[in-house]
């Protein structure tokens, strides 16, 4: 076993979790266990072969008791199917038949249908036994089988689907507007009615949305989200749940839709410290990041600073806290929000901090549009030193880098292109307002109350618009939101 194995088993722990393992160990175990596992605790434990051993019994009995309390679907169905097997081979066989019964409905309910597979067979064996087990029965198991293995093999395609484009989503972000349809139409898929099931539809739908999203088509994928959320019970299945929250605040805030997103980001988290989603530490980490990411984001829209800083202080704690549970790309995207935060907050150097961190560690495989948006950023950052030498060597390289990276057509070079022609002009921010009227209108998207809107380019609009005014950035925000400007 690796050293950090069973170490990182114990971190993951709740409080509760290790008073109650502690106190087993303590009480049946030799001394040199318990010894052991507080050694573990609080990282002083020496590599040696009787160690190893005395881990290896530490680990398979932290899992054994964390297995026992797990109370999900899956795990429910897995012991019913385990007790079924444990009784028939005790030839038990009523005994086992009332428990395979039981499986079969939890696993018909929740559309699991890989067990619903496992438990039809079962069927079969234990029917053999039975008197009551008719040749119509056989036939019937057989009929529910094929139709399972159909639903399954659907439901299979489709979250497949999902996880591809989530794979593509981290590695592309947001596509190119001349995007071979083609290459994509798979994501766009339409299920048979013969095999459809709620799963299917659920998996279906948010593959559509992040499609939608992907192509900034924010009102489509809205609308699939939200009916995602409607139709998912956390009494049901918890993960689903989550997932659908979870993909529902990404298209709030696509749509400005903030007091929607705040109230269900608000909601998540009662629901987790109400024990909805069980003793599962990842889920705890994922709403630390969609709020870091997007909270921060809905205070900096709304022009609320207090909420603004209060929240940034939290994010920064809650980096420190789970710096080595976050992903590179988890990172990024924080760093994103922080950087637009701080200076919309005016603390350009602290901004500067994070989109310098963002430009070295994102990339072409890791959330280019990242990397882009960073480099956009930067751009406006150099005009608060007020050194034109400078401004003009930082605008030639930006424009440079978009070039070379194929975006000639893209809001960012064409922006980058306005400072450059601009930058001597004494009216430099009204001369690329009136350049970029045009890009506005192509790449942001009015709302319904009428208002132009984009999640990646309005700190733009309303840099622009605080500069031709000269008002902080967080009142233009205020008026941009409240007054519906």
């Amino acid at each position: 076993m690796p050293y950090s194995t069973i170490e990182k088993l114990i971190k993951s722990l709740k409080q509760g979790e290790l008073r109650a393992f502690s106190l087993k160990v303590k009480q049946n175990k030799a001394p040199e266990y318990f010894n052991l596992f507080k050694q573990i605790k609080k990282g002083k434990v020496h590599d040696n072969k009787e160690n190893a051993q005395r881990r290896k019994y530490l680990y398979d009995s932290l899992l054994d008791s964390l297995n026992k309390k797990t109370d999900s679907i899956d795990a429910n169905i897995l012991k019913k199917l385990l007790n079924t097997e444990t009784l028939f081979k005790r030839q038990l066989i009523k005994e086992a038949w009332k428990e395979v019964n039981k499986a079969q409905r939890l696993a018909q309910k929740h559309e699991r249908f890989g067990f619903f597979i496992q438990i039809l067979e079962w069927k079969k064996s234990i029917g053999f036994y039975l008197e009551t087990f008719t040749r119509q029965d056989y036939f019937e198991l057989l009929r529910l089988e094929e139709k399972a293995l159909n639903q399954q093999l659907m439901y299979l395609k489709t979250k497949n689907l999902y996880m591809e484009i989530l794979n593509l989503k981290k590695e592309m972000g947001y596509l190119p507007l001349n995007f071979d349809k083609e290459k994509f139409i798979r994501f766009e898929m339409e299920i048979p009615p013969e095999v459809i099931s709620k799963r299917t539809l659920f998996y279906s739908r948010i593959t559509k949305a992040i499609y939608y999203w992907m192509q900034k088509k924010h009102e489509q994928e809205y609308q699939l989200t939200k009916q995602n959320v409607l139709e998912t019970d956390v009494d049901i299945d918890y993960a689903e749940y989550m997932i659908a929250h979870l993909e529902h605040l990404t298209s709030c805030v696509c749509n400005a839709s903030f007091n929607e997103l705040v109230y269900t980001m608000h909601e998540l988290r009662d629901k987790y410290k109400q024990g909805y989603f069980g003793n599962n530490v990842n889920i705890e980490l994922k709403l630390f990041y969609y709020a870091a990411n997007y909270e921060v984001m809905s205070y900096v829209f709304m022009g609320k600073q207090n909420l603004l800083k209060e929240k940034i202080i939290e994010v920064e704690q809650g980096i420190a806290f789970w710096i080595k549970n976050l992903s590179k790309e988890m990172l990024i995207i924080i760093y994103s929000a922080l950087k637009m935060g701080y200076y919309f907050l005016g603390d350009t150097k602290k901004s500067k901090y994070y989109v310098n961190k963002m430009l070295n560690e994102s990339n072409k495989n890791i959330r280019k549009d990242a990397f882009d948006d960073a480099t956009l950023f930067n751009l406006i950052i150099v005009f608060d030193k007020h050194d034109v030498e400078y401004q003009e060597s930082v605008i030639n390289k930006t424009v440079k880098y978009f070039k070379s990276s194929n975006m000639k057509d893209s809001f960012e070079y064409k922006f980058a292109l306005s400072l450059k022609k601009n930058l001597f002009d004494n009216k430099i921010f009204h001369k690329v307002y009136d350049d970029m009227e045009n890009q506005f209108n192509k790449y942001f998207y009015k709302l319904s109350d009428g208002r132009l809107y984009s999640e990646n380019y309005l700190p733009i609009y309303i840099w622009l618009l605080s500069k031709i005014k000269n008002k902080p950035l967080l009142n233009v925000t205020k008026n941009w939101y409240v007054d519906k400007l």
